[in-house]
Parts: structure tokens; sequence; C-alpha cells
């Protein structure tokens, strides 16, 4: 059964669009209502394609949802004698309530396209739904008038928006086939990978048909009377054909994101600054008993061998650096990086003579420095105090 607005003429008047793009797209559709009464259904969708693929590319749905209100209003008997203020309320609700499909059937349906009783279940399913989102909070679905908009500079993120659409218009193109009843492979990893859509993009294209196949399992499921009503259209073999494009198209999504991941350049940090490395270190900058001052903190950040002297307990320390090109580090108070095996201290009996000594001793004479000195062993455990004198690095 189609459709057809009163007044209607055999043949729709279409008025000339001068866009820049039509010697590519093609002008407006048009439609001859009383052949198309005649048309198979395989004829009917080839027509209705060519349609929703131009309204796509020119419009949206702030620029054709008055011709929805305008159908409901004028074919009462089709939409379920909706009354006056209910119409007022859908015209009033916020544009991006209306799937562009129904704003799509609808602006065809002017330019001559019978409407087939699938098409009218569907959109008055979409403007009931518009309703009852409506209804949940007027505020903030209601179209303000009289304010003027403030003008705002694109955010990157407004930018990318722009970028997401393009390419989720593709996808949409390829949804509406579905509603014209074709089987559609997406092929969405090709041609996200031939287009390079960023990968940031990807949760976004994901998150617009999610609701949509959310909203289909839900109807399959036949719980939901207005969901229900809306796909009482819909026969088994419609429903996994299009659970299938919605399937596919998920699945590359996720293939092409993973892709995305494991191809992206790891982000090259750069090193941490040396003074930030050694602001927290507590160390002994000069003991005036021994006459000893300590080394600049920084010089240990990189270096093989650290040497220490606490003033309280007369310990000398050697600090080594693990094998294998190893370097000392600084961890808050800590000492990194040392071999644990190798890094010892000993008590000095004689600290005076010692110290001079160890000063006194050359790169060569330090190697055997610490193993001639006759007490016990001890490890170090990497921690400095304040007692603590940093005495050379090597």
């Amino acid at each position: 059964m189609a459709i057809k607005i009163d007044g209607m003429k055999k043949k729709a008047k279409v008025t000339n669009i001068n866009f820049s793009d039509e010697k590519y797209t093609g002008s407006e559709p048009k439609w001859d209502y009383d052949r198309a009464l005649t048309f198979s259904d395989e004829e009917f969708d080839h027509h209705l394609r060519k349609s929703l693929a131009y309204y796509n590319y020119y419009y949206g749905p702030k620029d054709l949802k008055k011709y929805v209100v305008d159908y409901l209003r004028k074919n009462t008997e089709q939409n379920h004698k909706m009354d006056k203020e209910t119409i007022d309320r859908y015209a009033r609700s916020a544009d991006s309530l209306t799937p562009f499909t129904v704003c799509a059937l609808v602006k065809a349906h002017t330019q001559g396209m019978p409407l087939r009783d699938r098409h009218v279940d569907y959109i008055l399913g979409a403007v009931r739904r518009a309703l009852e989102m409506k209804a949940d909070n007027d505020e903030e679905f209601d179209v303000k008038k009289d304010v003027k908009p403030a003008v705002q500079i694109p955010t990157i993120q407004d930018r990318m928006n722009e970028v997401a659409k393009k390419h989720i218009l593709y996808f949409e193109i390829l949804e509406d086939g579905l509603f014209a009843g074709e089987t559609v492979d997406p092929k969405a990893y090709e041609y996200l990978t031939k287009n390079t859509v960023p990968q940031a993009l990807i949760g976004k294209i994901s998150a617009v048909f999610e609701p949509r196949y959310a909203e289909l399992k839900e109807a399959r499921k036949g719980e939901d009377e207005q969901l229900k009503e809306g796909y009482s259209h819909y026969k088994a073999a419609d429903y996994k054909r299009c659970e299938a494009f919605y399937e596919k198209l998920f699945q590359d999504l996720a293939a092409y994101n993973q892709t995305k991941k494991a191809t992206k350049k790891a982000a090259v940090r750069k090193p941490p600054q040396k003074e930030k490395l050694v602001k927290n270190l507590k160390y002994l900058k000069q003991d005036t008993a021994t006459k000893l001052v300590s080394i600049n903190p920084v010089d240990i950040v990189g270096a093989e061998v650290l040497w220490v002297y606490n003033v309280k307990n007369r310990k000398i320390g050697k600090y080594v650096a693990e094998a294998m090109g190893g370097v000392l580090g600084i961890k808050g108070t800590t000492i990194t990086g040392y071999d644990a095996t190798k890094s010892i201290q000993k008590t000095l009996r004689k600290p005076e003579d010692q110290l001079k000594q160890f000063l006194a001793s050359s790169k060569v004479d330090l190697r055997k420095f610490i193993e001639n000195i006759k007490t016990t062993d001890i490890k170090l455990n990497g921690r400095i105090n304040a007692e603590t004198i940093l005495l050379k690095v090597q």
C-alpha cells in the first residue's frame, strides 16, 4: 500500500537547487508517482537509494524536519489522528531527536515518491519516540526561540567532530540501503584504512551506530510494544540482514582500532632533569670537623662509582654500579642502580689519617682503597642521610 499526499499531482514539481556539487551528484531525484506504484521492490529501492544519497549529501535534520511536520498535519488519516497540539509539540522538539532517514523519506515523498506501509510505520514510530524523549525533559529538548547564539571559535574537538561526521555519513548512506531492503557489507576496515581515519574517531563512529543496533535487538525481542509496532514490517530475514551489517561494522571498527594501537609510535619521554632527581636528597654539604665538602649530587646521576663517608659512625662506603653498562641514579633519598654485592662500607679506625690518604689517592689507588681497610665489610643499603658526605664519583 502506498500513501499519497492530498492534492499530489501525478508528477511532482522539483525546485532546481543550484548547488555547486550537483555536477557530481546530479540534481534532486524526481519521482513519477503513478509509475512508481508499479515498481518492483528492487526497482523501487534503487530509486530510493538515489534520493537518500542526495539528501544525505546536502541536508541535515534541521533542514528537512519541517517536511515531516507538514506531512503529519496533512495526513491525519495515516498519522493515527495526532491532534494539533501533539504535532505542535513534535515541531518544537530538538531536530536531533528525529532520525535523518525519516526526514529524507518524507522529503522524497514531496517529490513524488509513494510511501509504502513500512515507511509510514517507520516515520510514525520515530515521531512517537521523539515525543517521548521530549516529554522526559521539555526544557532540555525544546528549541529555544529568539535567542541569539553566541559567536564561538571552533575548538580542536569541534573540528574533530566535523571530520567524524563525514565518515559517519558514509556509513549512514550504507545503512539506508538496509532500510531499503538491501544486504550490505560495510567493509569498514577497508574504508578506514584507505582514508587513514584517526584512531580518535573510531569511538565517535561506534557511538552513533551502537544505540541503533541496540534498538534493533530490543525490537526483535518483541517485549516493547512501541518498538514492536515500529518494526512490525520486519521479518526474520530483515532482522538477520541488519544484524549482520552492524556486527560486521563493529568487528571492522574494533580491528582497525587495534591495528592503529599496534602501529602507533610510542611517545618518546624526555628524561627528567638531574636537578629534579636530586632535589629531595638529604646529605651533609660540609663538615667542619673533618673539613670535608660534598660534591654536587647531580654528578651522581650517570656515574659508575660513588664514595660516601658518614661523619657520625666513621664509615666510608663505595657504591658500584651494576654490571653490563649500569649507572647510578637517585630516587628520593636513595641511591639506585648499584650492585648490592660489590657495594660495601667499612669503619675507619683512624679517620683523620685515612681520609687524607683517600683524598690524595689516584684513580688507580682507589681501586684497592676499601679492600686495604682492616675492618669488617658491611653492605650498603642505598640510603643517604644528613650525616653523609658525598666524597667523590668516578
